[in-house]
């Protein structure tokens, strides 16, 4: 069995509760409550987890995806190897070449002129491997780029000075820098799966639920009828025109050619048939099964309705008043039976009952409901 990690955050100002069946285990956990402003994480089978219609709006629940979560495989990232190449700087060869001119003067002090050449040598440009070795060479002669022929004038205190020449060569080594190449960091966003339901469909909802066409559709949410929207694929928009009748476990539901509900759930059981047939009225009958067990266990879940026998839109916003449904058919959906009383022996009368967000219809006297409609209000 598949499982799923939800975070849940109860941003009303009221405790609720939920029912989920555990991934370790398989054990179901019912009534679970969430204290105002607490967030709590769940580990969970795929499509078990339920809550109340009244507490969704007050619920903000983010599907962390598939638990243990599957990580993607690492791409290998190349790595270009960088050649760095030698950009030649040109040897200057220093000659000094000074020249003393002695010139008689009445004061018998010579005028000394010295002439400096500079004259540049370029190299050639060297090719390194692959892999460089950077290798630094210190050279002791100081670099210059210059290129003239300066004339110094001097006058010595001394009547004779000799005339020298000096020459000196300045080497220049290049020394290649290698840049580094950063590789970026892919990061997977998991997107959330929707929800598969295998259906019938065809025009009428007779035809639907007479073995209509079969299919697959996908919805938001996991249980069949508290969905208002449906599509043709996994992720993404409605690619087709969606128009007809859907039926998914006896469930029959109209939507439109974007996917959308229109006019509620009905049970396929209670449809009008094309056919004159008789009508056959069951009469259920309550059997009480007590079983001792070393742990208290729910008998009831309490909810809080509007009623109206006539229209749906007066339940909606009718006073509410208190109804039960058994542990086996939590949450509220078509097909379970409203109870008035705790001990679950006395249905709820034919008509309309909401929990100010949708409506459901209760038909034949037992209690059941019928037809629905989550977003009906």
């Amino acid at each position: 069995m598949a499982c799923s990690k939800y975070t849940l955050t109860n941003t009303g100002s009221t405790i609720i509760n939920f029912n989920y069946r555990r991934c370790d285990d398989s054990l179901w956990e019912y009534q679970v409550e969430l204290n105002p402003n607490q967030t709590k994480n769940i580990w969970l089978i795929n499509n078990t987890y339920s809550i109340a219609p009244l507490f969704q709006s007050s619920v903000v629940l983010v599907n962390n995806g598939v638990f243990p979560p599957v990580y993607p495989s690492p791409t290998p990232t190349m790595t270009p190897s960088v050649t760095p190449t030698n950009t030649p700087t040109p040897s200057v060869t220093a000659t000094n070449t000074p020249t003393t001119t002695n010139t008689q003067t009445p004061t018998n002090t010579p005028t000394t002129t010295t002439t400096l050449t500079l004259t540049p040598t370029n190299t050639g440009t060297p090719t390194s491997t692959p892999t460089p070795t950077n290798t630094e060479t210190p050279t002791n002669t100081p670099t210059q780029t210059q290129t003239g022929t300066p004339n110094v004038t001097t006058t010595p205190t001394n009547t004779n000075t000799p005339t020298q020449t000096q020459t000196g060569t300045a080497e220049i080594t290049s020394t290649p820098t290698t840049t580094p190449t950063n590789t970026p960091t892919v990061t997977n966003t998991p997107t959330q799966t929707r929800f598969t339901f295998a259906i019938t469909s065809g025009l009428t909802s007779n035809v639907a639920c007479d073995a209509g066409d079969a299919g697959t559709i996908y919805g938001d949410e996991p249980i069949f009828n508290d969905n208002t929207r449906f599509y043709n694929t996994a992720v993404g928009s409605v690619t087709i025109d969606m128009s007809g009748y859907y039926v998914h476990s006896g469930v029959v539901v109209q939507l439109t050619s974007s996917g959308f509900e229109t006019g509620g759930y009905t049970l396929c059981s209670i449809l009008p048939t094309l056919t004159q047939t008789p009508t056959v009225t069951q009469t259920p009958t309550n059997t009480a099964t007590l079983t001792p067990t070393p742990t208290p266990t729910i008998g009831y879940y309490t909810y809080s309705l509007g009623y109206d026998a006539s229209l749906s839109a007066t339940a909606c916003s009718a006073t509410p008043s208190n109804y039960y449904l058994s542990p086996s058919q939590n949450p509220l959906s078509i097909g379970d039976t409203i109870w008035t009383n705790t001990a679950l022996s006395t249905p709820a009368s034919n008509g309309y009952y909401s929990d100010g967000t949708g409506w459901y219809l209760v038909t034949g006297g037992a209690g059941v409901i019928g037809s629905s409609d989550p977003n009906g209000c």
